[in-house]
């Protein structure tokens, strides 16, 4: 009974750790967004750099610019504060 419990064991904890695994980058992706640039009135929402939209310390930039994002994919403003995506 012993020799069966042990293969169990294994196979449960590698179906566990692979959905683990799954599950970890899939919240990662949904957590990066399309950051957006103010370059000018006419161009307010230049595309830039990929951010998150999970709150940090670290804000979201290129260069010395503030990277900002949409509420609706078709919008023409950038409100929303964006964070530099975690290494």
């Amino acid at each position: 009974m012993k020799r069966l419990m042990m293969p169990l064991a294994i196979m449960v904890l590698a179906i566990a750790t692979a959905f683990f695994t799954t599950s970890m980058s899939s919240t990662e992706a949904l957590a990066t967004v399309q950051g957006y640039k103010f370059v000018s009135q006419a161009d307010p929402c230049h595309v830039d750099n990929m951010c998150s939209d999970i709150i940090s310390p670290l804000v979201c930039t290129s260069g010395s610019s503030q990277l900002w994002g949409k509420t609706n994919p078709n919008g023409l403003t950038c409100p929303i504060k964006l964070y530099r995506i975690p290494n």
